[in-house]
């Protein structure tokens, strides 16, 4: 492990990314993937993603996406395998100047590298007093249909982001009551998972990671609620990053992890197209603040909204200045940099 600079890391992160987009997009990839993952650390890593996402680009270059659908508030765009992350400023831009003309804007994309992390996707457009909602439909099958036995569609997961007076409120989440890295590190650890997260061969209940997920892969996860509503929104997702991008629903997919068969919806509202942009921003925080001010229960430390603890951490690493991170990582780095 070698502590390194933040500053540095990101202009390391965009100098590599230069090296096949433009520098503005260079520039917006960089600080906003490391200020996500920071966000997020030490449970994730704050260069394997970014690092993974380079080295597509740099294995198929030559590669360039296509646009599908180009009509009024609505894009869909074909990735050819390439990561969607590097393209992110070019697909913000795009949603916030057709959100200010129509009121709202939807980017689609399909046949790319996949996405990891997916709340920067809707973090970028909170800062330009969006709304930002994105989603997901990738991994290998983890959601049992209500009622079912086995895992047929992906955790589905959905992130938003809404401008407040502060810190917007920012949350990242699968539609599974837990994710499958989740149930993935109990197996591995032998540990026990919570109780109502999944169910077994049979559907029954079970807190043995190992009866939950079997030799292919395959996670019998719990829509979030464990009921049939929950169920329906990850249906829900499931239409909207299948069928509607031009991309494979998961019952059409191939077994296993397979980037080119998923789909993603990033959709921005401008608050502007519907209401006065600091009065909402100052109901939103007043709710925030009354919300947060809630007597805790017993156990509890306190009421939060989603997106503080992401914000807390960042505050504290950025005043630290510096990071721990694995040598390979920073070789890794160096070397697509050459």
């Amino acid at each position: 492990m070698m502590k390194v600079d933040i500053q540095t890391l990101e202009k390391k992160l965009a100098m590599t990314a230069r090296r096949f987009v433009s520098p503005e997009e260079a520039d917006y990839f960089a600080s906003l993937y490391l200020e996500t993952h920071l966000k997020k650390s030490p449970r994730m890593n704050p260069l394997a993603e970014a690092v993974a996402d380079l080295t597509v680009w740099d294995k198929q270059a030559g590669h360039d996406v296509t646009l599908l659908v180009d009509q009024g508030a609505v894009t869909v765009m074909d990735f050819n395998g390439l990561a969607p992350s590097l393209k992110i400023k070019t697909i913000h831009d795009t949603l916030t100047d057709r959100a200010r003309q129509f009121g709202m804007a939807a980017a689609g994309f399909r046949n790319s590298s996949g996405i990891i992390t997916l709340n920067m996707w809707a973090d970028g457009l909170a800062r330009r007093d969006l709304i930002g909602i994105a989603m997901f439909n990738g991994g290998t099958g983890c959601t049992v249909p209500f009622g079912g036995t086995r895992g047929v569609l992906s955790t589905n997961p959905l992130a938003y982001a809404i401008p407040t007076a502060g810190d917007p409120m920012v949350l990242d989440m699968a539609t599974t009551e837990i994710p499958f890295f989740e149930i993935k590190n109990a197996k591995e650890k032998g540990t026990p998972l919570r109780r109502h997260v999944a169910v077994d061969s049979r559907g029954q209940p079970t807190t043995v990671a190992g009866d939950a997920l079997s030799e292919d892969g395959v996670a019998n996860l719990l829509p979030i609620g464990g009921g049939f509503k929950g169920f329906g929104i990850t249906l829900l997702i499931e239409v909207l990053t299948g069928a509607l991008v031009q991309s494979l629903l998961s019952t059409n997919q191939t077994p296993g992890w397979h980037p080119h068969e998923y789909g993603c919806l990033v959709l921005a509202f401008d608050i502007a197209g519907f209401t006065g942009r600091d009065a909402f921003k100052l109901a939103v925080s007043d709710m925030c603040r009354q919300l947060r001010n809630e007597t805790p229960a017993d156990g509890v430390e306190r009421v939060v909204i989603p997106g503080d603890r992401g914000h807390e951490k960042l505050k504290m690493v950025r005043k630290a200045g510096r990071i721990e991170i694995e040598d390979t990582w920073i070789d890794a780095l160096n070397r697509l940099n050459a």
